[in-house]
C-alpha cells in the first residue's frame, strides 16, 4: 500500500476515534434542568402530546378543506358496443347492422345543500375546540413536569437529609464503641447505637430508591432515554417566607370552561344543520357531453349535450315525529345539558379556588410553625448531645433528640414541597401562567 494511502486512512480513522470519543463525552455529561428547562424536554418529547397534536393536526386539515362538499365532480367515459351477428346472416344490411359504436362522454356536475354554511363553520369550530384540547394537554404535562420536578428536589433534599442523619449515627457508633472498649461506657449504649445507625441505613437506602424509581418516571414524563443523566438544581425554600396570596387581580381562564363554551357553540351550529336539513332547499346542476361514431366507412361522429337542473325541498321536518323533527329536539337537548354544565364548571371553578386559597394558607402557617420546630429541634438536640458526653445523658435521650431534629427537617421539606404543588394546581386551576405566585 502507498505511503500516502496509509498515512490517509491512519488520519481518517484517528479523526473518527476523536470524534467518537467526544460524542461520548457529550453524551455522558448530565443535563442540567431547571423547571422551565425540564417543561421544555416534555413539550418536545412527551408522547401524549405527541398524539394530541396528531389530531390537532388532523383538525386543520379538516378546517382547510371544509369547502370540499362544493367542489365540483368531473366524470369521463369511453363504450364500445357491436352487436353479434345472427346466425346463417350474410347480407349487407345485416352487415351494416353488426357494425362497432364507439361513444365518448364527459360530465360535470355540482351540489348546493343548505348545511354547506354549516359544515364549514363546523370544521372551523372543531379545529379551534381541539386547540383548546391541546393548549390543556400542554398545561396537564407542564404541571405534572413542574410537580415532579419540585417531588425530585423534596426527595434529593430527603436523601441528603437521611444520609447526614446516617454519617451521624455511624460516627456516634464509632465513638461508643471505642469508650466501651476502654470501659468508659456500657455495652447496651453500643447496642442501642449500632441499631440506630442501621436503622438509619435502611432510611436512606428507601429514599434513594425512591428517587431513582420517581426519577425514571420523570425521565419517561420528558421523552428522554432511561440512561440519560439528569441534574436537578433548585430548592424548596423560595416558599418557606411566601407573601400571603391576592388572586383578585389575576385574570382567571379555565381550560374546563373555554372547552365547554366551545362545544356549546358547536352544539349550536349542530342544532342550524339540523333545521337547514330539515326545512332548507337542495340545489343541484349537471352537464354532460358525448361525441358518437360507428366505426365503419362513411361514418361521421355526432355529438350533444345535456343540461339538467334540480331542486329539492325536503317537506318530513313539519311532521312532530319525523326523523328531522326528532334531530333538531335532541340538538335542543344537547345544548340544554351543555348549558348546565358550564353553569356548573363556573360554580366548581370558584368551589375549588376557594378551596386552594384556604390550603395554601393552612400550609402556609403549617410552615411557620414547622420552621421553629426546626430550630427548637436543633437546639435541643446540640444541648442532649453536650449531656451525652458529659454523662448526665444517655444514649435513647440522644437518639430521641435526633430522631426529632431529622423528623422536623423532613417534615418541613415535606410542607414546603406540599404548598408548592398547591400553588401550581391552583395556577392550573384559574388558568393562570405557571409562575404567577412566584414559583418559576
Amino acid at each position: 500500500m502507498p505511503v500516502k494511502k496509509r498515512a490517509l486512512i491512519l488520519l481518517c480513522g484517528g479523526l473518527a476515534v476523536c470524534l467518537h470519543a467526544a460524542a461520548q463525552e457529550s453524551t455522558s455529561r448530565p443535563i442540567q434542568l431547571t423547571a422551565d428547562s425540564a417543561v421544555e424536554y416534555a413539550v418536545r418529547g412527551n408522547i401524549s402530546l405527541k398524539k394530541s397534536e396528531i389530531s390537532l393536526q388532523a383538525a386543520k386539515r379538516a378546517r382547510n378543506y371544509s369547502w370540499n362538499s362544493v367542489s365540483p365532480s368531473l366524470s369521463s367515459s369511453a363504450s364500445l358496443r357491436k352487436t353479434l351477428p345472427e346466425k346463417d346472416s350474410g347480407t349487407a344490411a345485416a352487415a351494416a347492422s353488426n357494425a362497432a359504436n364507439l361513444t365518448l362522454g364527459a360530465s360535470i356536475n355540482i351540489g348546493l345543500s343548505p348545511s354547506l354554511y354549516t359544515s364549514i363553520r363546523g370544521a372551523v369550530l372543531s379545529y379551534e375546540k381541539q386547540q383548546l384540547d391541546y393548549a390543556a394537554a400542554v398545561r396537564t404535562i407542564e404541571l405534572n413536569v413542574r410537580k415532579a420536578f419540585y417531588s425530585i428536589l423534596y426527595e434529593q433534599e430527603n436523601v441528603a437529609l437521611r444520609k447526614n442523619s446516617a454519617d451521624s449515627a455511624q460516627k456516634q457508633y464509632a465513638s461508643n464503641l471505642a469508650k466501651y472498649n476502654r470501659g468508659l461506657l456500657p455495652r447496651l449504649d453500643v447496642l442501642n447505637s449500632q441499631i440506630s445507625y442501621q436503622n438509619a441505613r435502611l432510611a436512606l437506602e428507601n429514599a434513594q430508591t425512591t428517587l431513582l424509581n420517581d426519577m425514571a418516571t420523570f425521565k419517561q414524563m420528558l421523552g428522554l432515554p432511561q440512561d440519560t443523566e439528569l441534574s436537578v438544581s433548585g430548592s424548596l425554600d423560595a416558599v418557606l417566607d411566601l407573601p400571603e396570596l391576592d388572586i383578585a387581580a389575576v385574570q382567571k381562564n379555565s381550560s374546563t370552561i373555554s372547552s365547554l363554551e366551545k362545544q356549546l357553540a358547536i352544539a349550536r351550529n349542530n342544532l342550524l344543520a339540523a333545521r337547514l336539513n330539515a326545512y332548507a332547499p337542495s340545489l343541484s346542476a349537471g352537464y354532460s357531453y358525448s361525441f358518437a361514431r360507428a366505426l365503419e366507412e362513411n361514418s361521421e361522429w355526432t355529438h350533444g349535450g345535456t343540461l339538467s337542473l334540480g331542486l329539492t325541498l325536503p317537506l318530513d321536518g313539519i311532521l312532530p315525529w319525523s326523523k328531522s323533527a326528532q334531530g333538531i329536539a335532541t340538538q335542543k337537548d344537547s345544548i340544554r345539558t351543555l348549558q348546565l354544565e358550564l353553569d356548573d364548571a363556573k360554580t366548581t371553578l370558584e368551589v375549588s379556588t376557594q378551596g386552594y386559597l384556604n390550603k395554601i394558607r393552612q400550609l402556609q402557617a403549617a410552615l411557620a410553625l414547622q420552621k421553629s420546630s426546626v430550630d427548637y429541634a436543633k437546639e435541643s438536640y446540640a444541648l442532649t448531645i453536650e449531656a451525652y458526653n458529659s454523662g448526665t445523658k444517655d444514649h435513647l435521650v440522644l437518639q430521641t433528640a435526633a430522631d426529632n431534629l431529622l423528623q422536623a427537617e423532613v417534615n418541613l421539606k415535606s410542607q414546603a414541597y406540599s404548598l408548592i404543588a398547591a400553588l401550581l394546581e391552583l395556577e392550573n386551576s384559574i388558568g393562570a401562567p405557571f409562575g404567577t405566585f412566584g414559583i418559576k
